[in-house]
């Protein structure tokens, strides 16, 4: 059984969703956000950074309105003036933090059981003291959830990641709240990596065993909500 991240992370939202988009190839419209358009700007940022390239703003300013293009009527004139502002406050955050990226976007394959998974690192930066650090870049309005960022399940993969990948363990965990210029730390242990293997092991089980149903809870901003009434295996 192989699947990709986005594919375990669907089946957790819905395992009929996933269902549906993966094996019905059911056409679903994924939502739009400001704050997912705003991370491929800040991925673009952090790529010339690695490269020894440091971007203008102007050139941050362009590559928004690139990435804006294209999704008239679905992000409003008054969030793309706000994600100017916030891309301003992350050039100026990396720039008094003289912040260093030292890799990106680094493929990975992690095997637990019968289930190979693959996916892609984040934006690794380098901390004090010759240590690792794992950024997530975040341009939401509300503030972290720490109870909730010491659980995230995406955070404990992109750290067991790092370890599959340079055969040691990332020093830290660092959420960049943009919009208020705070960082949150977390920090993952062999518990936690227990918790992510289990995930990982069930969820190729149920898949290979065809196990699918509709989650009720999120259906709200889930692309698939059109099509989950009239939904049976």
């Amino acid at each position: 059984m192989k699947i990709t991240e986005q594919q375990l992370f669907d089946y957790i939202h819905c395992p009929a969703l996933f269902e549906m988009k993966y094996l019905r190839q059911v056409p679903l419209e994924e939502p739009v956000s400001s704050s997912k358009l705003l991370n491929k700007v800040a991925k673009y940022f952090y790529l010339n950074l690695l490269n020894g390239k440091i971007c203008t703003t102007s050139e941050l300013k362009k590559k928004w309105d690139s990435v804006c293009q294209g999704h008239e009527g679905q992000i409003s004139g008054k969030s793309i003036m706000e994600g100017i502002s916030l891309i301003m406050k992350l050039y100026n955050w990396a720039a008094n933090e003289q912040a260093v990226v030292l890799d990106i976007d680094t493929p990975y394959t992690i095997k637990v059981g019968d289930t190979e998974l693959v996916g892609n690192l984040g934006t690794i930066l380098a901390a004090p003291n010759n240590k690792f650090e794992l950024l997530v870049t975040d341009f939401s309005s509300r503030l972290p959830d720490q109870t909730l960022v010491d659980m995230k399940l995406k955070y404990t993969l992109e750290a067991y990641a790092f370890h599959q990948v340079y055969n040691k363990f990332i020093d830290g965990i660092r959420i960049h709240s943009v919009k208020h210029a705070r960082d949150f730390y977390t920090s993952r242990s062999d518990g936690d990596f227990k918790r992510l293997e289990a995930a990982i092991r069930n969820v190729g089980k149920s898949i290979e065993d065809g196990m699918y149903y509709p989650r009720e809870g999120m259906c709200s901003t889930c692309p698939a909500k059109g099509y989950c009434k009239y939904w049976f295996v």
